[in-house]
């Protein structure tokens, strides 16, 4: 496999608090997925979460080349049940545009230390 993009991404956790606090569920419904909304209501610092999937989105657009003509809901942050450990799943156009583009795999990696969170999205696959 070659790597086929690689996105970056780092989030000012006070801004996701803002807009939530702005445009509420509104917000919520439009750019997360029940399952990062729910992961998120569980976590001490819920804004945390939530910009964790923010940036993950983020990465992932610029990883894959800045296709336009997904949503954000179309990414999805999940954790694996055992270690917690992240993975993205597509869905909808984020990914057809994958497989369009030869994407077998995706390597990701977040970190977050006070207000800020950063997610680096790595596309592997075949051209």
């Amino acid at each position: 496999m070659n790597p086929l993009g690689i996105g970056i991404d780092l989030v000012y956790v006070p801004r996701i608090k803002k807009l939530i606090e702005t445009y509420g569920e509104r917000f919520l419904r439009k750019v997360f997925t029940p399952e990062e909304i729910h992961y998120a209501q569980n976590k001490k610092n819920s804004y945390q979460a939530l910009a964790s999937a923010f940036a993950v989105k983020e990465a992932f657009y610029k990883a894959i080349g800045g296709y336009p003509g997904f949503r954000f809901r179309d990414i999805s942050l999940l954790r694996e049940e055992l270690q917690g450990r992240p993975f993205l799943k597509l869905s909808g156009r984020a990914e057809k545009i994958f497989q369009k583009r030869g994407g077998q795999k995706i390597d990701l990696s977040l970190s977050h230390d006070f207000d800020y969170t950063i997610a680096i999205v790595q596309i592997w696959g075949w051209p």
